[in-house]
This record gives C-alpha cells, sequence and structure tokens, in this order.
C-alpha cells in the first residue's frame, strides 16, 4: 500500500516538473533563441550597410551580444570604445579587424563637442603634462594603437619613469575641459632622442569643467567699440550715441551664456581689464549695448583676439544664448549620428 502510495506521488510530481517545463521553460527558451536569432540576424544587415564584412560583424557581435541593444556598437563611439577594450584584452589578433571596423564605422576621430571617453578618443600630438615623483614635465601624445598610447616626453629630467612605475597625464581640449588619468608604464624607448612612455588605455578619465557652462564655436559678423578703459555698466546711460564709424568689425569665433571670443583682422592695442561694447545679431535676434571686459587677448600683426566676459547681459538674452547653444548642440549631434 505504501509503496503504491510512494509511486503515485512520484508520479504526480514528475507531471508537475513536466508541465514546468514543457508549459514555462520550454516556450521560454524557445523564445529567447528566436529573439537571438532575430538580434543576430537585424545586426548582421545592420553591419552590412555600414560596410562591415561577415568577419567584422562576428567579432563585434561577440561584445554586442551582451548589449540590451547590440546595434548601439555602430552609433555610439562610447558603446564602441568599450566593446573595443574588452576585445583587445581578449586576444591581441583582433586588433587588425578592429582597426578596419574604426575605420568603416568613422570613429577614428571624436567631435570636438562631445566628451572624451576613454583614452582611444586622445588625438594624437596632444599636449600635455607627464607628473612622476612630485615632478611634471612636458609631453605629448606620439602615437596611438588600439592596445597602448605613447606619450613622449619633451622636457629633460634628470630620471624617467620605468616599466611597472605608475604616471599621471593631464592635458588641456580646448572649448571642453582639462583631463587627466593614471596609468602604469608599460615599456620605455628612445625615439629621435625623446623618452617615449608606453601605457595602456583606460576609461578611467577624471575632469576639471573649467568653465560653468560650454563655449560653443560660432562664427557671427559682430561690431565692438573699445574704450580703452574700464566702464561701470552705470555709466552707459550717461554716454552719448557712439557714432558708427568708431565701431570695428569683427567675428565672434566661440560663445557661451558668460561671454564669447571675438576676433579682428588687424593688430589692436587693449589691455586685459578693459572694457567694450558689443553688438551683433545670432539666428535673427539682435543682441545690442552689450558691455564686456576682457579677460585674456592673443595675436599677431594683422590678427587680434580677445576673450569676453559679459557684464550686462539680460537674463531673456542669456536664455537666448542657452537654447540657441542647445539648438545647435542637437543639429550638430543629429548629423554626426546620421553620418555614421
Amino acid at each position: 500500500m505504501f509503496q503504491t502510495d510512494l509511486t503515485d506521488i512520484l508520479l504526480v510530481l514528475f507531471g508537475l516538473v513536466a508541465s514546468v517545463v514543457i508549459l514555462v521553460v520550454l516556450p521560454y527558451t524557445i523564445s529567447r533563441y528566436l529573439a537571438s536569432r532575430s538580434a543576430r540576424k537585424e545586426f548582421e544587415v545592420a553591419g552590412k550597410q555600414m560596410g562591415l564584412n561577415e568577419e567584422e560583424i562576428a567579432l563585434l557581435y561577440k561584445c554586442a551580444s551582451t548589449l540590451e541593444e547590440p546595434n548601439k556598437v555602430f552609433y555610439s563611439k562610447y558603446v564602441f570604445e568599450r566593446c573595443v577594450g574588452k576585445l583587445v584584452k581578449e586576444n591581441s589578433d583582433n586588433i587588425p579587424i578592429i582597426v578596419s571596423v574604426r575605420k568603416k564605422l568613422k570613429f577614428e576621430h571624436l567631435p570636438w563637442f562631445l566628451p572624451l571617453a576613454t583614452t582611444r578618443d586622445i588625438e594624437v600630438y596632444q599636449t600635455g603634462f607627464v607628473s612622476y615623483k612630485g615632478k611634471s614635465y612636458g609631453a605629448a601624445v606620439w602615437e596611438k594603437t588600439e592596445e597602448d598610447l605613447k606619450i613622449a616626453i619633451l622636457d629633460r629630467a634628470p630620471e624617467f619613469p620605468q616599466p611597472g612605475e605608475k604616471v599621471r597625464f593631464s592635458f588641456l581640449r580646448e572649448d571642453d575641459g582639462r583631463y587627466y588619468f593614471e596609468a602604469e608604464v608599460l615599456n620605455t624607448y628612445i625615439e629621435g632622442g625623446k623618452v617615449i612612455l608606453v601605457i595602456p588605455h583606460t576609461e578611467k578619465l577624471g575632469k576639471v569643467q573649467l568653465r560653468d557652462s560650454i563655449r560653443w564655436k560660432v562664427s557671427i559678423p559682430a561690431r565692438a567699440f573699445f574704450f580703452n578703459r574700464k566702464v561701470k555698466g552705470e555709466e552707459l546711460s550717461l554716454i552719448e550715441e557712439l557714432p558708427e564709424e568708431s565701431f570695428l568689425e569683427g567675428t565672434i569665433e566661440n560663445i557661451s551664456t558668460e561671454g564669447v571670443k571675438v576676433c579682428f583682422n588687424r593688430f589692436l592695442s587693449a589691455k586685459e581689464g578693459d572694457s567694450l561694447l558689443l553688438e551683433f545679431e545670432w539666428k535673427g535676434e539682435a543682441f545690442k549695448n552689450i558691455l564686456a571686459e576682457i579677460r585674456y587677448m592673443s595675436g599677431s600683426t594683422d590678427r587680434t583676439c580677445f576673450g569676453l566676459k559679459f557684464l550686462n547681459l539680460k537674463k531673456d538674452h542669456e536664455d537666448t544664448i542657452r537654447r540657441f547653444i542647445i539648438e545647435e548642440q542637437r543639429e550638430a549631434l543629429k548629423a554626426y549620428k546620421m553620418d555614421r
């Protein structure tokens, strides 16, 4: 009797397990398999549209298949670089294929308006400083491969880092910020009388934002009147109307909600701290009687540029500049994505 009951119980349990497998596990497994096949097929189609061959698609999918959206590797440089890092660490024989894929996807350079996400984004000949044992030396990125960076030390130094020692490389990216990272030296050698440090790529980039607001590259005709002295905002209402011929024609080369860089095709004598009156029109919006202070200046015998800080910019003008910059960013990003 007991034996019969045990057999019945086992049969019931077996039936339950079989039902779960047939009704739940099997359909789930099949759906996952079909979804995986569908995702792989979509990936292959997208890859071929990008000009990739079967070998390149297969290699890229090894990494992309772990992503929630595998096709993102074709359009996002950040995602692509993360995949590249994994594939290179897995097998250095993948490098020639990766170089070909990078070229076809047009991921060889990062647009200036996008922040760096990995040392692979750093441009060759980027200058900066190598810090070692509490001292800093002028340096530059000498060469860049999928495996490593080669940084040349430009200054004379009593001693140089050796393999296994850690160094810090810091550099300024124009219109973006100051970046830095630490890495262990893999190797050193001499080339052209310079010490070259070989260091591995990393995604651990630190960044110091130099400005509260982004400076956006533009080309906007502008007019400026130089006071050749410091002027306070309340003085403007007391100044008589300025004659048109006293304004100089220039071009605004970058702009933010805090100020602009304006350049003139002539040599101009002015001092940091002096004030000027700026007028320009951007996207049909007129900006007039803007008092600005010269924060820095640079130039040559036939060209002078000034970094200006707005002193009396109205809130609605500030909001307009911010809105225009956002619009330009979106347009540039859209064009960049379409070019993929």
